[in-house]
């Protein structure tokens, strides 16, 4: 198991904003050392985080996973983690993964240091060995086995409806359209309201099923509002964790929007 590196220091003079600058490579193996530092940082009451990508070549679902389930803590603190500097290999998979709804990233730290809106000085970065701060220790000792994260639904539901929500209007249980957008004749990726009138009982599908029956009634959606539509009572009150809907998605070659609206055509 390798070290994720993990170096911390100020990005303003009163402290309010930590820089944290992540090395080498994250997996399944190692995840739980981004758990714990989280954890150091919310105990030293920092709230608003900046987590520097640059020197970061690597960063498996599971370390999304731990980023997915954090940022509400920090949220309900006013405050935020927001990425900078990430690689193209990395952000290609931030990109797939859709986590732009959930995650602000930023081509550099101080671009990211500037969008927090605060009080404080922002620096040109404050001086490494001046006001850092001692988080995730990684030679204290901590069992991976014990501290392992579990990326699956109930992780997920814990998500902050608004950040999960800043593409399209909210989505509160809709229903997918089966009709052109009134008086223009073309499909949208907003959801009308209206009764689903089909004689398939569609709470009865396989997953796979209703998975396409929403891509064809709806080919412009995400998959954050495919998972959405999925927990309305038509579709029987379906759960499942985003990592497995992406999955599904890609077996199901429906993995962009481009595809899903390709496949809606066919349909």
């Amino acid at each position: 198991m390798e070290k994720i590196q993990i170096d911390s220091k100020f990005a303003d003079k009163n402290g309010e904003i930590m820089i944290v600058e992540l090395g080498g490579h994250v997996d399944q193996s190692n995840s739980f050392q981004l758990q714990k530092m989280f954890d150091d940082i919310i105990d030293s009451r920092v709230f608003k985080v900046i987590v520097d990508f640059s020197s970061l070549h690597y960063m498996s679902s599971a370390g999304w996973g731990i980023f997915v389930g954090e940022v509400k803590r920090f949220r309900e603190n006013g405050g935020d983690i927001r990425l900078a500097a990430m690689n193209p290999e990395i952000n290609d998979v931030y990109q797939m993964l859709e986590f732009y709804h959930i995650l602000d990233d930023f081509p550099t730290v101080e671009e990211a240091a500037a969008s927090f809106e605060s009080d404080s000085d922002v620096l040109d970065i404050v001086d490494e060995n001046e006001g850092a701060l001692p988080i995730a220790n990684m030679d204290s000792h901590i069992d991976p086995e014990s501290s392992e994260i579990d990326i699956k639904d109930s992780a997920q539901e814990d998500i902050d409806e608004k950040s999960q929500q800043k593409e399209t209007a909210e989505v509160i249980e809709m229903i997918p359209s089966t009709s052109p957008q009134s008086g223009t004749g073309k499909y949208t990726d907003e959801f009308n309201p209206s009764p689903i009138k089909t004689d398939v009982k569609l709470a009865e599908l396989p997953l796979a099923e209703k998975v396409k029956r929403v891509v064809s009634e709806n080919p412009l959606v995400s998959s954050w509002q495919i998972k959405k539509i999925l927990k309305h009572e038509h579709f029987g009150h379906t759960k499942i964790g985003i990592f497995k809907l992406l999955k599904l998605l890609k077996e199901l070659d429906l993995n962009s929007r481009e595809k899903r609206y390709r496949y809606y055509r066919s349909c």
